[in-house]
């Protein structure tokens, strides 16, 4: 008999809460917001004085700034601290940390929510698949990155920029991305071994200048170059960049 009414409360006691469900569903307050962020002090790009005020986000799109009033599914209380638009990094050679580091770190620990990569004339694009190495050795040799962590931290399964830029989306970066196409990949892509000693044929100059525009088209932010005396291929020699010589410009 105690089992049969406890079978008979625990019915009852489910069905409540399915229909208290139901109703909350049908019923319930429906949230105007995902998030506010509440009470801080503001900065927001536009060079204005900061300001206090809040932040409300529907859909993870910025909705009202300013004194908020509604219901959110989550209120933070930023008083006391400062609420900015995420930083731009500008300089940065995660190129090849992408692969084995899709959260990119350290630098998204520090508010920073895009990072441009092919910095000072240095990108994996274009890239036949035998210049994978040289490329890979140039970015050891610039900016200390192990060679044999580039090659095997990238699936190097690409050739063309826009090709590389579908790849680092298959990455999942945690950051937002952009890529600038760099001289010195572009120069190799073309010229072969040739691009380290001898100047580009006027031919030479026409075809990197298509390439530019083609990966421009297919998503790459611009065009990167540099004029810093240390940049050398692996084997020592310097590699040409345009502002060494105004007329590979």
């Amino acid at each position: 008999m105690i089992h049969e009414i406890s079978y008979f409360f625990t019915c009852i006691f489910c069905s409540l809460y399915y229909v208290s469900e139901y109703i909350l569903n049908l019923f319930g307050v429906i949230m105007e917001f995902d998030l506010i962020i509440k009470n801080g002090n503001i900065i927001d790009g536009t060079g204005s004085e900061a300001y206090l005020g809040d932040i409300a986000i529907k859909d993870g799109v910025i909705t009202e700034i300013g004194e908020v009033n509604g219901e959110a599914a989550e209120i933070i209380d930023a008083s006391g601290k400062t609420v900015t638009p995420g930083f731009v990094d500008i300089h940065t050679h995660l190129d090849a940390q992408i692969g084995w580091d899709p959260e990119m770190t350290p630098i998204c620990w520090h508010g920073v929510t895009t990072a441009l990569i092919g910095n000072c004339g240095l990108t994996f694009a274009p890239c036949k698949p035998d210049d994978v190495e040289i490329l890979a050795g140039m970015m050891e040799t610039v900016e200390d990155i192990p060679k044999q962590a580039i090659l095997s931290g990238l699936p190097w399964n690409w050739e063309h920029y826009g090709e590389y830029l579908d790849m680092l989306e298959e990455l999942k970066p945690s950051l937002n991305v952009a890529g600038l196409v760099g001289h010195s990949a572009i120069r190799y892509y073309v010229m072969g071994d040739r691009s380290f000693d001898e100047q580009a044929t006027d031919g030479e100059k026409k075809q990197m200048a298509e390439i530019v525009q083609k990966a421009m088209e297919d998503g790459a932010v611009g065009f990167s170059t540099n004029r810093y005396e240390p940049h050398k291929a692996p084997d020592g020699r310097s590699i040409q960049e345009p502002l060494q010589n105004a007329q590979n410009l």
